[in-house]
């Protein structure tokens, strides 16, 4: 066994789920929640679709006018005011809507919406907005799920292989190759190091006054497994004593 004086401060193995949460967890979780949370304004949208089927009344609304909105990241949001009678009273309320809209209902024009009987302010700007909103919510809910399982997959199988490496793998030593700050993570880097002089390592991410501190040319201790390589310092020291292991290529 090869190994040199540790360069971090794990006394003992990471668990499977701490080594999930490092390699990326968040897209798992990102994407379950946009699941979630679509997912419920699915059903949302569909509720009030079957209230407007139910207690929806057609009628002709003018468009009087309309807006072009340029937000801060430089999208165009359109807007137009709608008026209609109800009753003997004018409605007048703006709403947004598609760019397609906004091109057809030019100032005077005529379209078709559908308000509610019993709250006229509320109204869809076509008969169905409310159904087709709630469809492509279902669809992004779904994209979102099977986005999840995806990540879900791809995580734990990089961290499977990671624990596998640090169980089984070859204990050995090998100097900082290079000490990088990450361009898109300010304050934050990683190291890398040569297996040989095809198979480069990588470490996760730290911060770089972390790593800096080890510096260039130092001796890690690694594991080595088929290939593959994790710094200790990213998984901690594995509990078995090397002699116990099962024999594995160390290639």
């Amino acid at each position: 066994m090869t190994q040199a004086p540790p360069k971090h401060s794990l006394t003992g193995p990471r668990s499977w789920f701490s080594l999930f949460y490092t390699h990326g967890a968040w897209l798992t979780i990102v994407a379950g929640v946009i699941c979630v949370g679509t997912t419920l304004g699915s059903v949302v949208k569909y509720n009030a679709a079957a209230k407007f089927d139910r207690a929806g009344i057609v009628t002709q609304a003018q468009a009087v006018d309309r807006r072009i909105f340029h937000d801060s990241e430089g999208a165009d949001q359109y807007h137009i005011t709608y008026r209609f009678e109800v009753g003997g009273a004018t409605v007048l309320r703006e709403r947004d809507v598609t760019r397609g809209q906004y091109e057809r209902a030019t100032q005077g024009t005529t379209h078709t919406i559908r308000y509610l009987s019993d709250r006229p302010s509320t109204f869809e700007t076509y008969v169905g907005e409310t159904h087709d909103d709630a469809v492509r919510l279902q669809r992004v809910a779904g994209i979102a799920g099977m986005g999840s399982l995806i990540a879900l997959w791809w995580v734990g199988r990089r961290v499977n292989r990671v624990i596998l490496t640090r169980r089984y793998g070859h204990r050995t030593t090998v100097q900082v190759h290079a000490v990088t700050e990450a361009k898109n993570a300010s304050g934050r880097g990683y190291l890398t190091w040569y297996i040989d002089d095809r198979r480069r390592g990588k470490s996760l991410m730290h911060p770089i006054s972390r790593l800096r501190a080890i510096g260039v040319g130092a001796e890690i201790n690694i594991y080595v497994r088929k290939g593959y390589s994790v710094w200790e310092g990213d998984v901690g020291p594995r509990n078995v004593d090397d002699s116990n292991l099962p024999k594995t290529p160390r290639d």
